[in-house]
């Protein structure tokens, strides 16, 4: 029986067709299991012609096993069977200095072929691994793929040239070969492009969807109501029970509107700015008589009022609040006399989204009046859209704050709160027709997410 653990070889005789004996193939898990199959149906003297070795089965190039082909013919008849060398002659040959070179020669595809087979074995463990993961972190050749999928289709095709490896035939006589295989040429990919799988996020409640489609219907645009739905569920949840993710979601919001801060006991001239209707009058009318029934000294500067203050005077005079009416900053300071109120609220002209050269006007009578404050008066009721445009308008005034109007007329003040948080301008008052207060983070989230 030929050794079947070395080099494989075949012999071709000239003399003899190959019709003289039928060839046939045996495949198995490995040789010694290939073996008794061969001695059983074609007897203890068969002749092996080639054997090969492989993977098969599998899904999608995944999990497939090694097996071992083996082709073989019975003996052939004693009148046809060729004459063998003798032993020391056989020697003599496999000794020569041609033959020795060309085992030699022979030898780098062997090897090459165990390299590729041990490269192809570690490839597939780390992308089996890496998609267990559902991201492929393997940095080999392939550099780590996000889409299991095309990973699994990259690790089938360079199965798919192992696995039938290209074999090179060796004359080593007249009447002997070797036949050795090739090693597949495995592409490299030193330019391939890596990209990085973005952190997995956790699993999101359903009621994460639900709070996030009402605050898009409060006015809150889906960008900044996603973003604060996911971290009330990342960093809110693990702290807290999940029929509390409303809640958390309504922590979220508050914590990234700013408000008010360190006023401080002083003085404060505060110019409140806006369009015509936007409730800027009464909110100076509001904060004015609240300061009043406080016993705080209040006065209010009228400045380029169409009515020269009389709606604010006929309301506040008797609340013991002055109402000082002036065309500009130096005739309002000459009737002031040098008083120094604790409160000086500054009631503007009408001031639109097309009046942004007029705002470039009443930004030095302003800063000449001291005014440490300029808060912006928006309606409730306001468009994202005209709400940007309003702000950047008045931009040449320095808002500082944001107010919020007409709070009484919608229960969907979105618009107005996210350019405030956008803007980082601080919400300073909220107010209705009949009273202001300080804005209320916590109150305006409960109010967005009902």
């Amino acid at each position: 029986m030929p050794d079947l653990a070395g080099v494989e070889e075949s012999r071709r005789y000239a003399d003899v067709p190959d019709q003289m004996s039928e060839t046939k193939t045996f495949r198995g898990r490995s040789l010694e299991a290939v073996l008794p199959q061969i001695r059983d149906e074609l007897g203890a003297d068969a002749i092996v012609l080639r054997r090969r070795e492989g993977l098969a089965g599998g899904v999608g190039g995944f999990f497939q096993r090694p097996y071992v082909e083996v082709e073989a013919r019975g003996p052939l008849p004693a009148d046809r069977a060729p004459e063998l060398r003798n032993d020391a002659a056989t020697t003599e040959g496999l000794a020569s200095p041609v033959v020795q070179a060309l085992v030699e020669q022979a030898a780098p595809f062997a090897d090459a072929l165990a390299r590729a087979d041990r490269t192809v074995a570690a490839r597939a463990s780390d992308v089996l691994a890496a998609a267990a993961r559902g991201t492929a972190a393997s940095a080999g050749l392939y550099g780590p793929q996000p889409n299991p999928a095309a990973v699994a289709e990259d690790v089938a095709a360079v199965a798919a040239r192992t696995e039938a490896p290209d074999y090179a035939t060796v004359e080593l006589a007249p009447d002997a070969t070797v036949t050795v295989p090739v090693a597949p040429v495995v592409p490299a990919a030193a330019n391939q492009e890596i990209l990085v799988a973005p952190p997995a996020l956790p699993d999101r409640p359903r009621a994460a969807q639900t709070a996030e489609e009402r605050l898009v219907a409060a006015g809150i645009s889906a960008g900044l109501a996603a973003d604060v739905v996911a971290e009330a569920v990342t960093h809110g949840l693990p702290f807290a029970e999940p029929r509390a993710l409303k809640k958390l979601v309504r922590s979220a919001l508050a914590r990234r509107m700013p408000v008010l801060a360190d006023l401080g006991p002083d003085r404060r001239v505060i110019a409140v700015a806006g369009p015509g209707g936007a409730g800027k009058t009464n909110l100076v009318c509001r904060l004015a008589a609240a300061y009043a029934q406080a016993d705080h000294e209040v006065v209010v500067v009228a400045l380029r009022v169409p009515d020269g203050g009389c709606a604010a005077a006929a309301e506040l005079e008797p609340l013991g609040v002055s109402v000082i009416a002036a065309t500009d900053a130096a005739q309002a300071r000459r009737r002031l006399r040098h008083r120094e109120p604790l409160i000086c609220l500054v009631d503007t002209p009408a001031l639109g989204a097309g009046a942004g050269k007029a705002a470039a006007e009443l930004a030095p009578e302003l800063r000449a009046l001291g005014a440490t404050e300029t808060h912006l008066a928006l309606p409730a009721t306001i468009s994202a859209a005209a709400a940007d445009e309003l702000a950047a308008a008045l931009g040449p005034l320095g808002v500082t704050h944001v107010a919020l109007t007409h709070t009484d007329e919608t229960a969907r003040p979105g618009a107005p709160v996210e350019l405030a948080i956008r803007g980082r301008l601080p919400l300073s008052y909220t107010a209705t027709r009949e009273e202001a207060a300080p804005a209320d983070p916590a109150a305006l989230a409960a109010q967005l997410l009902p």
